[in-house]
């Protein structure tokens, strides 16, 4: 039996391929989803400024991620922050820090004062890792050396030091942003930390 064609295929094929590229054509010029960056857990530096610049706060006891208050939040409202580390350090979980961004340093001691006004080396880092770093102070004023109450910061970047062998260093500088923690432990502030006045 001799096979029939008609002049129908050859339009169905075309009207298929037809069809086939105009999905095509659809979806490569649709819109590709935005992409959206993940939320952070810490603060905002508006927040930061408008609550705690150059005022005492409270710590929370979390040891892995600074919560702070204002002295006139209610106790179980917190804002967090990350604990400052250091730079070149290998803590898990930690991200190197960037400029601007704002830290709580905790278990800080005052070295020496450095040649500028308000500006010190301090020891900061985990209670485990501490590194040189330096402290410029905006408001408060350190009288003497000693331990640090923990205090918000923002880095700043680093600057360039020569050792005593001629070797430049790089240290990591902080600024800072609230005035010292609100002591909360009862009793008085003991001798071993730094006496200040604002």
């Amino acid at each position: 039996m001799p096979r029939i064609t008609t002049k129908r295929q050859p339009e169905k094929f075309a009207t298929a391929v037809a069809l086939a590229f105009a999905v095509a054509s659809f979806a490569g010029c649709a819109k590709s989803p935005p992409v959206v960056a993940p939320l952070s857990i810490y603060a905002s530096a508006e927040d930061i400024e408008l609550n705690f610049r150059e005022r005492t706060f409270v710590l929370g006891d979390n040891n892995s991620i600074a919560e702070v208050r204002p002295l006139d939040w209610r106790k179980d409202k917190f804002l967090k922050l990350p604990f400052w580390f250091g730079v070149n350090i290998l803590v898990p979980g930690v991200m190197a820090p960037k400029e601007g961004d704002f830290y709580v340093i905790s278990e800080a001691t005052l070295e020496k004062p450095l040649d500028a006004p308000g500006e010190w080396m301090i020891e900061a880092g985990s209670s485990l890792v501490k590194q040189e770093t330096v402290f410029v102070t905006t408001r408060t004023q350190y009288l003497r050396t000693g331990k640090i109450l923990p205090t918000i910061v923002q880095y700043m970047g680093k600057r360039e030091f020569k050792r005593p062998d001629g070797k430049s260093v790089q240290i990591p500088v902080l600024r800072e942003v609230s005035l010292p923690m609100k002591w909360t432990l009862g009793g008085h502030i003991p001798a071993d930390y730094a006496r200040y006045r604002t």
